[in-house]
């Protein structure tokens, strides 16, 4: 997931999942992207693109839920499915034709595709569950957020927490 001190774009959070969601069509063998495989997915490519000092991969924040970090907007688009996989794109609110309105953005752009690809290629393999249950690990940002504020109430992760613990992840302080 290296990318070598380049600056990356931000994004939105319907078309990064859109582009996790377009990667798991393209692999059908490996485990169904269900409503928590993508709330893991989307976390740790949060995660790194703050770690590695791209800033926020987008606005959305995450909160601090019983079975990890969620972002809200991606959980009422998705609780339908319930533990089945996702079989359509996630939309936002967007300008077309000059209005705004909603749209269903592809993906991302091309410049974070590598980016967002490391990130499928590393995580791919493991399911909603076992990517759940890494981000329960001692010093992780919602164990920390979930030990002092509990997950009753959904406290935001700070992205400043985030960022703080996947740079000491890479050694940088």
């Amino acid at each position: 997931m290296d990318q070598g001190g380049v600056r990356l774009p931000s994004s939105t959070v319907a078309a990064v999942a859109n582009e996790f969601l377009a990667l798991g069509r393209e692999q059908p063998s490996m485990p169904a992207i269900d409503q928590m495989k993508l709330q893991k997915l989307l976390f740790y490519a949060h995660a790194w693109h703050l770690g590695y000092d791209h800033g926020p991969l987008f606005e959305n924040d995450f909160e601090a839920w019983p079975w990890g970090p969620v972002v809200r907007d991606v959980y009422m688009q998705t609780r339908a499915y319930g533990r089945g996989p996702v079989t359509s794109n996630l939309w936002e609110f967007g300008r077309a034709a000059g209005t705004f309105d909603v749209v269903t953005p592809s993906g991302v752009a091309t410049p974070m595709k590598p980016f967002i690809r490391s990130v499928w290629d590393t995580l791919k393999a493991y399911s909603g569950i076992q990517l759940s249950n890494s981000t329960h690990a001692q010093g992780e940002p919602w164990t920390i957020i979930s030990e002092r504020l509990g997950t009753s109430s959904k406290p935001t992760i700070p992205n400043e927490l985030i960022e703080s613990v996947f740079k000491g992840k890479l050694g940088v302080v």
